[in-house]
């Protein structure tokens, strides 16, 4: 009787394989064999899944991606749109060593020049449903240009990202939590 494997697990096992292996040898270094080999298993477990390079970092993207939103989603349920907005701009730029990683992830395949249409999907995807959170967040306070401020706590959101790879011990959680603050007490304001 052959073993049963949740497709589920084995897809965030082969992302957090991903995300080690780009972290350790660079995003170039990331391809099946070494996937497969940062794993302990042969090249069929990931291709059983994940068929090509490119599927392999979509599919490291949607793992950080979708525990990110699950979190931010999270972050506001509940409370009034006000504090649910400041929870979720504090999720948003919070950092421990392994999102460290996964920014680090990210922005190495944000620098690849002539990216795969697939991965350009994701990114913008994704980037457009942290947007639409925000965007709710801020129209449930009564702001009256909530796309726009929503933008903004999304550009700071990013920023945050890049700042946080670049000079992590320049970024204690501290300081972020108060730049979080000042961005949404800056949103509020216009409220």
């Amino acid at each position: 009787m052959p073993i049963q494997v949740d497709s589920a697990e084995r897809r965030a096992a082969i992302a957090d394989a991903t995300v080690r292996v780009a972290a350790r040898e660079g995003l170039q270094a990331v391809t099946i064999r070494s996937v497969a080999a940062e794993l302990g298993a042969s090249t069929t477990v990931i291709t059983n899944y994940l068929p090509t390079r490119t599927a392999l970092l979509v599919n490291a993207l949607q793992q950080i991606e979708s525990a990110w939103l699950d979190e931010l989603q999270a972050a506001v349920a509940g409370d009034s749109a006000r504090d649910a907005l400041r929870r979720a701009m504090r999720v948003a730029v919070d950092w421990d060593a392994d999102e460290l990683l996964r920014f680090q992830f990210w922005i190495a395949v944000l620098a690849v020049p002539d990216r795969d249409a697939k991965v350009d999907r994701h990114l913008v995807d994704s980037t457009a449903a942290m947007r639409e959170l925000f965007s709710k967040l801020v129209d449930q306070c009564g702001h009256p240009q909530a796309t726009a401020a929503a933008d903004m706590l999304v550009l700071v959101a990013q920023g945050a990202f890049v700042s946080i790879v670049e000079t992590p011990q320049e970024w204690s959680r501290e300081r972020l939590m108060e730049t979080a603050d000042a961005a949404v007490d800056a949103v509020l304001a216009g409220s």
